[in-house]
Protein backbone atom coordinates (compact mmCIF):
# COMPACT_ATOMS: atom_id res chain seq x y z
CA UNK A 1 0.00 0.00 0.00
CA UNK A 2 1.26 3.38 -0.64
CA UNK A 3 0.74 6.66 0.90
CA UNK A 4 -0.12 9.98 -1.21
CA UNK A 5 3.26 12.43 -1.11
CA UNK A 6 4.32 13.95 1.75
CA UNK A 7 3.30 17.73 2.61
CA UNK A 8 6.49 19.58 3.68
CA UNK A 9 4.88 19.87 7.20
CA UNK A 10 4.34 16.17 7.47
CA UNK A 11 8.24 15.52 5.96
CA UNK A 12 9.58 17.42 8.55
CA UNK A 13 7.70 15.75 11.33
CA UNK A 14 9.02 12.65 10.02
CA UNK A 15 12.85 13.67 9.77
CA UNK A 16 12.52 15.46 13.48
CA UNK A 17 11.14 11.81 14.36
CA UNK A 18 14.17 9.69 12.86
CA UNK A 19 16.46 12.14 14.59
CA UNK A 20 14.97 12.02 18.04
CA UNK A 21 15.05 7.59 17.43
CA UNK A 22 19.03 8.62 15.77
CA UNK A 23 19.56 10.39 19.53
CA UNK A 24 17.90 7.49 21.56
CA UNK A 25 19.20 4.79 20.07
CA UNK A 26 22.57 5.59 20.63
CA UNK A 27 21.99 6.62 24.16
CA UNK A 28 19.99 3.26 24.90
CA UNK A 29 22.85 1.40 22.72
CA UNK A 30 25.57 3.13 24.56
CA UNK A 31 24.48 2.72 28.11
CA UNK A 32 25.29 -0.94 27.91
CA UNK A 33 28.15 -1.03 25.89
CA UNK A 34 30.85 -0.12 28.97
CA UNK A 35 29.26 -2.74 31.31
CA UNK A 36 28.67 -5.45 28.64
CA UNK A 37 32.06 -7.29 28.98
CA UNK A 38 32.00 -7.24 32.77
CA UNK A 39 28.56 -8.47 32.61
CA UNK A 40 29.49 -11.20 30.71
CA UNK A 41 32.07 -12.28 32.32
CA UNK A 42 30.76 -11.97 35.88
CA UNK A 43 28.07 -14.02 34.18
CA UNK A 44 30.34 -17.17 33.78
CA UNK A 45 31.81 -16.21 29.97
CA UNK A 46 35.46 -16.93 29.10
CA UNK A 47 37.28 -14.57 27.35
CA UNK A 48 36.49 -16.33 24.12
CA UNK A 49 32.97 -16.12 24.75
CA UNK A 50 32.93 -12.81 24.84
CA UNK A 51 34.83 -12.34 22.05
CA UNK A 52 31.73 -14.73 19.96
CA UNK A 53 29.78 -12.63 21.53
CA UNK A 54 30.60 -9.39 20.26
CA UNK A 55 31.35 -11.31 16.80
CA UNK A 56 27.82 -12.25 16.80
CA UNK A 57 26.49 -8.92 17.01
CA UNK A 58 28.31 -7.58 14.30
CA UNK A 59 27.46 -10.87 12.30
CA UNK A 60 24.52 -10.71 12.90
CA UNK A 61 24.24 -7.40 11.27
CA UNK A 62 26.03 -8.07 8.23
CA UNK A 63 23.52 -11.06 7.55
CA UNK A 64 20.41 -9.20 7.71
CA UNK A 65 21.41 -5.74 6.25
CA UNK A 66 20.73 -6.85 2.31
CA UNK A 67 17.75 -8.91 2.58
CA UNK A 68 16.01 -6.57 5.19
CA UNK A 69 16.67 -3.79 2.78
CA UNK A 70 15.14 -5.39 0.43
CA UNK A 71 12.02 -6.27 1.74
CA UNK A 72 11.62 -2.27 3.03
CA UNK A 73 11.29 -1.71 -0.90
CA UNK A 74 9.20 -3.67 -1.17
CA UNK A 75 6.81 -3.97 1.85
CA UNK A 76 7.91 -0.22 3.33
CA UNK A 77 10.50 0.81 5.86
CA UNK A 78 8.07 1.76 9.22
CA UNK A 79 6.38 -1.17 10.26
CA UNK A 80 10.03 -2.75 10.15
CA UNK A 81 11.85 -0.06 11.92
CA UNK A 82 9.67 -0.13 14.56
CA UNK A 83 9.68 -4.16 14.40
CA UNK A 84 13.44 -4.04 14.72
CA UNK A 85 13.11 -1.65 17.60
CA UNK A 86 11.08 -3.76 19.68
CA UNK A 87 13.25 -6.61 18.72
CA UNK A 88 16.43 -4.95 20.52
CA UNK A 89 14.22 -4.31 23.44
CA UNK A 90 13.48 -7.80 24.05
CA UNK A 91 16.46 -8.79 23.87
CA UNK A 92 18.23 -6.22 25.66
CA UNK A 93 15.70 -6.93 28.48
CA UNK A 94 16.16 -10.86 28.11
CA UNK A 95 20.39 -9.89 29.16
CA UNK A 96 18.78 -8.95 32.75
CA UNK A 97 17.15 -12.42 33.07
CA UNK A 98 19.93 -14.54 31.70
CA UNK A 99 22.42 -16.97 33.32
CA UNK A 100 23.97 -18.58 30.54
CA UNK A 101 26.77 -17.98 28.18
CA UNK A 102 25.35 -19.40 25.00
CA UNK A 103 22.15 -17.81 25.58
CA UNK A 104 24.60 -14.01 26.07
CA UNK A 105 25.55 -14.93 22.31
CA UNK A 106 21.77 -16.03 21.37
CA UNK A 107 20.58 -12.13 22.96
CA UNK A 108 23.34 -9.88 21.34
CA UNK A 109 23.74 -11.83 17.39
CA UNK A 110 19.14 -10.60 18.22
CA UNK A 111 20.63 -7.35 18.96
CA UNK A 112 22.98 -7.27 16.45
CA UNK A 113 20.14 -8.05 13.79
CA UNK A 114 17.63 -5.49 15.17
CA UNK A 115 20.49 -3.24 15.08
CA UNK A 116 21.60 -3.77 11.59
CA UNK A 117 18.57 -3.58 10.18
CA UNK A 118 16.95 -0.14 12.14
CA UNK A 119 20.52 1.33 10.60
CA UNK A 120 19.18 0.56 6.90
CA UNK A 121 15.93 1.37 7.21
CA UNK A 122 16.29 4.81 9.10
CA UNK A 123 18.94 6.01 6.13
CA UNK A 124 16.84 4.49 3.40
CA UNK A 125 13.63 6.76 4.93
CA UNK A 126 15.96 9.76 4.98
CA UNK A 127 15.31 9.96 0.90
CA UNK A 128 12.03 8.56 0.89
CA UNK A 129 10.67 11.47 2.97
CA UNK A 130 13.62 14.42 2.03
CA UNK A 131 13.87 16.30 -1.19
CA UNK A 132 17.52 15.66 -2.53
CA UNK A 133 18.57 18.90 -2.40
CA UNK A 134 18.52 19.00 1.34
CA UNK A 135 19.68 15.63 1.80
CA UNK A 136 22.82 16.17 2.90
CA UNK A 137 21.95 18.45 5.90
CA UNK A 138 19.33 15.55 6.60
CA UNK A 139 22.29 12.76 7.17
CA UNK A 140 24.26 15.45 9.05
CA UNK A 141 21.80 16.56 11.23
CA UNK A 142 21.37 12.46 11.93
CA UNK A 143 24.72 11.38 12.09
CA UNK A 144 24.73 14.64 14.97
CA UNK A 145 22.20 13.01 16.81
CA UNK A 146 23.80 9.68 16.92
CA UNK A 147 26.64 10.83 18.17
CA UNK A 148 25.57 12.87 20.47
CA UNK A 149 23.75 9.86 21.89
CA UNK A 150 27.07 8.17 21.97
CA UNK A 151 28.65 11.10 24.46
CA UNK A 152 25.49 10.66 26.61
CA UNK A 153 24.99 6.88 27.02
CA UNK A 154 27.98 5.92 28.60
CA UNK A 155 27.56 8.35 31.29
CA UNK A 156 23.96 7.64 32.01
CA UNK A 157 24.89 3.17 32.12
CA UNK A 158 27.76 4.28 34.34
CA UNK A 159 25.26 5.51 37.22
CA UNK A 160 23.06 2.87 36.65
CA UNK A 161 25.48 0.23 36.36
CA UNK A 162 26.47 1.42 40.07
CA UNK A 163 23.24 1.07 41.55
CA UNK A 164 22.23 -2.29 39.53
CA UNK A 165 24.02 -3.79 36.34
CA UNK A 166 19.92 -5.55 35.69
CA UNK A 167 18.50 -1.63 36.06
CA UNK A 168 20.97 -0.93 33.21
CA UNK A 169 19.54 -3.40 30.61
CA UNK A 170 16.40 -2.64 31.42
CA UNK A 171 16.70 1.66 31.23
CA UNK A 172 18.17 0.59 27.54
CA UNK A 173 15.07 -1.69 26.80
CA UNK A 174 12.88 0.95 28.00
CA UNK A 175 14.89 3.48 25.72
CA UNK A 176 14.10 0.94 23.03
CA UNK A 177 10.37 1.24 23.46
CA UNK A 178 10.18 4.62 23.60
CA UNK A 179 12.07 5.11 19.96
CA UNK A 180 9.38 2.90 18.67
CA UNK A 181 6.62 5.16 20.04
CA UNK A 182 8.07 8.26 18.38
CA UNK A 183 8.45 6.69 15.31
CA UNK A 184 4.82 5.52 15.35
CA UNK A 185 3.81 8.78 15.93
CA UNK A 186 6.02 10.62 13.79
CA UNK A 187 6.26 8.54 10.14
CA UNK A 188 3.72 8.16 7.16
CA UNK A 189 1.73 5.26 7.45
CA UNK A 190 2.35 2.51 4.30
CA UNK A 191 5.13 3.44 1.60
CA UNK A 192 5.51 7.08 0.56
CA UNK A 193 5.29 8.36 -2.56
CA UNK A 194 8.49 9.62 -3.76
CA UNK A 195 7.87 13.26 -5.39
CA UNK A 196 11.90 13.37 -5.76
CA UNK A 197 13.16 13.88 -9.59
CA UNK A 198 14.97 10.97 -8.96
CA UNK A 199 12.01 8.80 -9.89
CA UNK A 200 12.19 9.66 -13.18
CA UNK A 201 15.40 8.16 -13.68
CA UNK A 202 15.47 4.07 -14.66
CA UNK A 203 16.54 1.34 -11.93
CA UNK A 204 20.38 1.55 -11.77
CA UNK A 205 22.14 -1.97 -11.66
CA UNK A 206 23.69 -1.44 -8.27
CA UNK A 207 26.03 -4.33 -8.25
CA UNK A 208 27.77 -2.83 -11.46
CA UNK A 209 27.32 0.79 -11.05
CA UNK A 210 30.44 2.74 -10.79
CA UNK A 211 29.02 5.23 -8.55
CA UNK A 212 27.44 2.79 -6.24
CA UNK A 213 30.83 0.37 -6.38
CA UNK A 214 33.13 3.37 -5.84
CA UNK A 215 31.01 4.09 -2.61
CA UNK A 216 30.85 0.11 -1.52
CA UNK A 217 34.64 0.89 -1.72
CA UNK A 218 34.43 3.89 0.52
CA UNK A 219 32.26 2.03 2.83
CA UNK A 220 34.76 -0.61 3.20
CA UNK A 221 37.65 1.82 3.87
CA UNK A 222 35.41 3.54 6.56
CA UNK A 223 34.83 -0.07 8.05
CA UNK A 224 38.68 -1.09 8.21
CA UNK A 225 39.14 1.83 9.96
CA UNK A 226 36.52 1.58 12.29
CA UNK A 227 37.18 -1.91 13.05
CA UNK A 228 40.45 -1.56 13.62
CA UNK A 229 40.20 1.32 16.16
CA UNK A 230 37.40 -0.49 17.80
CA UNK A 231 40.14 -2.98 18.82
CA UNK A 232 43.51 -0.95 19.06
CA UNK A 233 42.59 2.68 20.26
CA UNK A 234 42.34 2.18 24.39
CA UNK A 235 45.80 -0.61 23.42
CA UNK A 236 47.30 1.96 22.01
CA UNK A 237 45.91 4.80 25.30
CA UNK A 238 46.76 2.34 27.44
CA UNK A 239 50.47 1.64 25.68
CA UNK A 240 51.36 5.46 26.43
CA UNK A 241 50.23 5.40 30.41
CA UNK A 242 46.87 6.93 29.84
CA UNK A 243 44.23 6.34 32.52
CA UNK A 244 40.96 4.73 32.29
CA UNK A 245 39.64 8.55 32.42
CA UNK A 246 41.56 9.16 29.84
CA UNK A 247 40.67 6.62 27.60
CA UNK A 248 36.86 7.66 28.24
CA UNK A 249 37.81 11.20 27.97
CA UNK A 250 39.60 10.39 24.22
CA UNK A 251 36.32 8.57 22.81
CA UNK A 252 33.93 11.66 24.49
CA UNK A 253 36.23 14.19 22.79
CA UNK A 254 36.62 12.59 19.52
CA UNK A 255 32.78 12.23 19.00
CA UNK A 256 32.68 16.03 20.02
CA UNK A 257 33.32 17.40 16.56
CA UNK A 258 31.43 15.03 15.11
CA UNK A 259 28.54 16.09 16.80
CA UNK A 260 28.84 19.69 16.49
CA UNK A 261 29.97 19.65 12.92
CA UNK A 262 27.26 17.28 11.15
CA UNK A 263 24.79 19.68 10.19
CA UNK A 264 27.78 21.81 8.75
CA UNK A 265 29.40 18.92 6.87
CA UNK A 266 25.78 18.19 5.61
CA UNK A 267 25.60 21.81 4.52
CA UNK A 268 28.26 21.38 2.92
CA UNK A 269 27.21 17.97 1.26
CA UNK A 270 24.39 19.85 -0.27
CA UNK A 271 26.59 22.44 -2.05
CA UNK A 272 29.96 20.69 -2.80
CA UNK A 273 30.89 17.72 -5.05
CA UNK A 274 30.69 14.86 -2.50
CA UNK A 275 33.20 12.88 -4.50
CA UNK A 276 35.96 15.44 -3.10
CA UNK A 277 34.51 15.75 0.45
CA UNK A 278 34.93 12.07 0.89
CA UNK A 279 38.25 11.86 -1.16
CA UNK A 280 39.61 14.52 1.41
CA UNK A 281 38.05 12.63 3.99
CA UNK A 282 39.48 9.79 3.48
CA UNK A 283 42.93 10.80 2.96
CA UNK A 284 43.06 13.03 6.00
CA UNK A 285 41.61 9.23 8.32
CA UNK A 286 44.66 7.61 6.51
CA UNK A 287 47.04 10.31 8.26
CA UNK A 288 45.96 10.44 11.21
CA UNK A 289 46.33 6.86 11.42
CA UNK A 290 49.67 6.50 10.61
CA UNK A 291 50.62 9.39 13.19
CA UNK A 292 48.83 8.27 16.34
CA UNK A 293 50.70 5.08 17.08
CA UNK A 294 53.85 7.04 17.01
CA UNK A 295 53.09 9.88 19.56
CA UNK A 296 54.16 9.90 22.63
CA UNK A 297 52.12 10.78 25.21
CA UNK A 298 47.75 10.35 26.17
CA UNK A 299 47.77 14.61 25.91
CA UNK A 300 48.89 14.12 22.35
CA UNK A 301 46.87 11.28 21.52
CA UNK A 302 43.48 12.70 22.84
CA UNK A 303 44.16 16.28 21.07
CA UNK A 304 44.92 15.05 17.21
CA UNK A 305 41.84 12.94 18.08
CA UNK A 306 39.79 16.15 18.10
CA UNK A 307 41.40 17.03 15.57
CA UNK A 308 40.67 14.54 13.36
CA UNK A 309 36.97 14.64 14.04
CA UNK A 310 37.07 18.11 12.24
CA UNK A 311 38.29 16.79 9.59
CA UNK A 312 37.15 13.81 8.85
CA UNK A 313 33.77 14.66 9.73
CA UNK A 314 32.75 16.02 6.11
CA UNK A 315 32.80 12.50 4.47
CA UNK A 316 29.62 10.61 6.62
CA UNK A 317 26.96 12.95 5.15
CA UNK A 318 28.60 13.11 1.88
CA UNK A 319 28.84 9.42 1.34
CA UNK A 320 25.07 9.07 2.36
CA UNK A 321 23.43 12.06 0.35
CA UNK A 322 25.88 11.14 -3.02
CA UNK A 323 24.05 6.84 -2.39
CA UNK A 324 20.62 8.06 -2.19
CA UNK A 325 21.05 10.53 -5.56
CA UNK A 326 22.42 7.71 -7.26
CA UNK A 327 19.64 5.43 -7.10
CA UNK A 328 15.93 5.44 -7.63
CA UNK A 329 13.57 5.75 -3.65
CA UNK A 330 12.36 2.06 -4.53
CA UNK A 331 16.20 0.81 -4.49
CA UNK A 332 17.17 2.83 -1.44
CA UNK A 333 16.80 0.12 0.81
CA UNK A 334 18.91 -2.48 -1.07
CA UNK A 335 21.19 -0.05 -1.43
CA UNK A 336 21.37 0.94 1.89
CA UNK A 337 22.07 -2.96 2.95
CA UNK A 338 24.80 -3.21 0.67
CA UNK A 339 26.70 0.04 2.13
CA UNK A 340 25.74 -1.28 5.30
CA UNK A 341 27.06 -4.97 4.62
CA UNK A 342 30.11 -3.92 3.26
CA UNK A 343 31.24 -1.81 6.06
CA UNK A 344 30.14 -3.75 8.70
CA UNK A 345 32.32 -7.39 7.10
CA UNK A 346 35.26 -4.78 6.89
CA UNK A 347 34.87 -3.85 10.81
CA UNK A 348 35.00 -7.51 11.64
CA UNK A 349 37.70 -8.49 9.26
CA UNK A 350 39.93 -5.38 10.54
CA UNK A 351 39.40 -6.20 13.96
CA UNK A 352 40.56 -9.81 13.79
CA UNK A 353 43.64 -8.57 11.97
CA UNK A 354 44.32 -5.84 14.07
CA UNK A 355 44.84 -7.90 16.85
CA UNK A 356 47.64 -9.88 15.29
CA UNK A 357 49.21 -6.97 13.47
CA UNK A 358 49.49 -5.34 16.89
CA UNK A 359 51.04 -8.56 18.63
CA UNK A 360 54.08 -8.31 16.13
CA UNK A 361 54.86 -4.55 16.55
CA UNK A 362 52.37 -1.43 17.80
CA UNK A 363 52.75 0.47 14.87
CA UNK A 364 52.19 -1.88 12.17
CA UNK A 365 47.78 -1.64 11.86
CA UNK A 366 47.65 1.44 12.45
CA UNK A 367 49.84 2.01 9.16
CA UNK A 368 48.92 -1.49 7.64
CA UNK A 369 45.15 0.70 7.79
CA UNK A 370 46.29 4.28 6.65
CA UNK A 371 48.04 2.00 3.56
CA UNK A 372 44.34 0.65 2.72
CA UNK A 373 42.73 4.00 3.15
CA UNK A 374 45.37 5.72 0.85
CA UNK A 375 44.66 2.47 -2.32
CA UNK A 376 40.80 2.80 -1.56
CA UNK A 377 41.02 6.66 -2.08
CA UNK A 378 43.18 6.10 -5.08
CA UNK A 379 41.16 3.06 -6.50
CA UNK A 380 37.95 5.95 -6.26
CA UNK A 381 39.56 8.16 -9.01
CA UNK A 382 38.70 5.61 -11.99
CA UNK A 383 35.65 4.32 -10.46
CA UNK A 384 34.00 8.19 -10.78
CA UNK A 385 35.40 9.37 -13.76
CA UNK A 386 32.52 10.79 -15.04
CA UNK A 387 30.07 10.00 -12.56
CA UNK A 388 28.26 13.33 -11.53
CA UNK A 389 28.56 13.80 -7.30
CA UNK A 390 27.91 17.59 -7.59
CA UNK A 391 24.39 17.74 -5.77
CA UNK A 392 23.11 20.86 -7.63
CA UNK A 393 22.97 18.57 -10.82
CA UNK A 394 21.82 14.92 -9.20
CA UNK A 395 18.48 14.88 -10.19
CA UNK A 396 20.80 15.16 -14.12
CA UNK A 397 20.92 11.24 -15.74
CA UNK A 398 24.70 10.84 -15.27
CA UNK A 399 27.04 8.73 -17.99
CA UNK A 400 27.19 5.53 -16.05
CA UNK A 401 23.65 5.32 -15.52
CA UNK A 402 23.44 4.89 -19.55
CA UNK A 403 25.72 2.01 -18.86
CA UNK A 404 22.78 -0.08 -17.33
Amino acid sequence: MSSPALDPTRARLALFGLVGAAFADALGATMILPILPLFLRHGGASYSEVGLTTAAFWGAGLLVGYPVGRLSDRLGRRRLLVGSELVYAVATAAFALTPSPFWFIVLRAVQGAAAGSANVLALSLVADIVPSARRGRAYGTLTGANMAGTIVGPLIGAVLFSISVALTFLASAVVALVVSLILLATLPRGRVTPTHHESARPPVALWRHRGVLGLMLASTALGVLIGMYDTLWSLLMHARHASNFEIGLSFTLFALPFTLGSWPAGWLADRVDNRLLIGVSMVFGAAFAAVYPFLPSPAWLIGLGVFEGVFTVTGAPARQAMLSRMVRPEQMGRAQGMYGSVQVGSSALAAIAAGSLFAVSLPLPFVATAVVMVVAAGGLIPLWRGVDGRPRRAGARDPVTAEV
